[in-house]
């Protein structure tokens, strides 16, 4: 994760599982309006949002400042709205976080939050006829991100906060970005900056390598891992492509290229290539 903590490092205990032993029941459809809270650079609400354009399932998009939420006497004098923004819903600074009535949403919460719950429910909720198979645990697709999140994520990092989307709306946002990544992750944005001719062909030569582990096309004849279809193997590895496309000089291969921009055309979610920065 480049952009914002796991939800699982937030909450105790699997948000579902508390709504689902409140409500005593499991749901068996969805509701006809849902309404998805995200980052728009966050690849944990990429995920909910690459899975439930694949399934078809319409949602209204909402998106926060990253510096909303956050106390800025907890936060080095950065974000605003402490109360306000992610908070207000769950009580945590933590996104996405679905919602729409009968969402089964944890006491005390707006919403659903816990991206692979959400998708979990979204899939198990779908219309008919719509799938999206389970994940394979593919060893060499685990080699394969292990390898390239170093790349992306110094490449990346530094370049997403330039990106012109709701996310960095106010300079706050883009403060308290700088701030979480130097002071809790040690993240070095000078020195990741001053590594682009070196990472360049390093995550350039990953995607060729990617190339390789695409075995199959979807229903709408895309590439994606496995021979079966699209499935949440592609859930988890898609939002490391769209990170990765604002960076200006990747040399993307054809099918790659097909891959992301067939799973953002479905998503509506927009890869950053348009405004990819050197």
């Amino acid at each position: 994760d480049i952009t914002c903590k796991p939800a699982s490092a937030t909450f105790s205990m699997p948000a579902l599982a508390f709504a689902l032993a409140a409500c005593g029941a499991a749901p068996t459809k969805l509701p006809s309006r849902l309404t998805l809270y995200v980052y728009d650079h966050c690849p944990y609400c990429n995920r909910v949002e690459f899975l439930m354009g694949k399934l078809g399932v319409p949602y209204e998009r909402v998106v926060y400042g990253y510096g909303q939420g956050a106390n800025p006497a907890e936060a080095g004098g950065t974000g605003y709205d402490a109360s306000g923004g992610p908070v207000a819903l769950t009580g945590k600074k933590v996104l996405p976080v679905l919602a729409g009535d009968g969402v089964p949403a944890p006491a005390g919460m707006r919403g659903l939050p816990e991206s692979l719950e959400i998708c979990s429910y979204v899939a198990a909720c779908a219309p008919p006829g719509s799938r999206v198979a389970p994940a394979t645990g593919r060893a060499d697709v685990d080699r394969w991100r292990a390898a390239f999140k170093e790349p992306m994520t110094l490449l990346a990092r530094p370049r997403l906060p330039q990106m012109p989307v709701a996310d960095w709306s106010d300079a706050r946002d883009g403060a308290y970005a700088t701030w979480k990544y130097t002071t809790n992750f040690q993240f070095d944005y000078e020195r990741a900056r001053a590594r682009t001719a070196e990472l360049l062909p390093a995550a350039s030569a990953a995607l060729r390598d990617l190339e390789a582990l695409l075995r199959g096309v979807d229903a709408d004849g895309v590439p994606c891992l496995n021979a079966w279809g699209f499935s949440m193997d592609d859930v988890l590895l898609l939002p490391d492509l769209r990170q990765l496309s604002c960076v200006a000089g990747v040399e993307w291969p054809t099918r790659v290229r097909a891959y992301l921009d067939g799973a953002c055309a479905k998503a509506e979610c927009k890869a950053y290539d348009e405004h990819a920065q050197p």
